[in-house]
């Protein structure tokens, strides 16, 4: 049973990793210093994670648990409502998750975290579980409902196509602020490219709806 004091220092270690893998990355970073700034053994990372990378995973674990709390998937819509609300909530959400609140340091973690998804280190399978393969199945619902009868194929390749369309706006950032300014989602603002991007996949998931019904 973990005491009051076993509490603190994990959260202190929590607060600590977060700052430094935010501003040195997780190979710079170290437990050494890490533990200094949270006032802890070096041997509490290990107690408490189990090393360095899993102090890693656990610090994006909370990042996305606190992204996913402030702007849920369903953005407070019912299971009642439309199929087509409920693809908007969907993108609303993952836009507001991608572009963050303005915090340098969670800026970076996300940044982080989309290095993860092209190059995942061994212990990100639990991240994907908890966190990334529920909501995307949430999307296969939505997709599901909207293309009654298509193959599932069809339906994942849309829903690779919402989820890569949102992502480009985090992942390309950097090129897009210089190359386009003017599409800069912090420009355009997330409720102007959720509208884009809504209407953008509204429109082909009809066309697949149209050819799976060959129509």
């Amino acid at each position: 049973m973990a005491t009051q004091s076993d509490t603190g220092t994990k959260a202190r270690l929590l607060a600590a990793a977060r700052e430094h893998f935010a501003r040195r990355g997780v190979k710079e970073a170290t437990v050494r210093d890490i533990c200094a700034q949270a006032g802890a053994n070096v041997a509490a990372v290990n107690y408490h994670f189990g090393g360095k990378d899993k102090l890693f995973i656990a610090v994006l674990m909370e990042f996305l648990e606190q992204a996913q709390a402030k702007y849920p998937v369903h953005m407070g819509l019912g299971p009642e409502a439309p199929d087509e609300a409920r693809l908007k909530a969907y993108i609303r959400s993952l836009l507001y998750r991608v572009m963050g609140d303005g915090d340098p340091v969670n800026e970076k973690l996300g940044q982080l975290l989309s290095a993860e998804f092209i190059e995942p280190s061994p212990d990100f399978d639990i991240i994907t579980e908890r966190h990334i393969t529920p909501h995307h199945e949430a999307l296969l619902g939505i997709i599901r409902e909207m293309l009654p009868g298509a193959e599932e194929r069809t339906v994942h390749l849309c829903a690779a196509g919402v989820v890569g369309h949102c992502i480009l706006f985090d992942n390309a950032k950097q090129l897009i602020r210089q190359m386009y300014p003017e599409i800069a989602l912090e420009k355009l603002g997330v409720e102007f490219v959720a509208d884009f991007i809504h209407e953008y996949a509204l429109a082909g998931i009809a066309r697949m709806g149209r050819t799976a019904r060959g129509a």
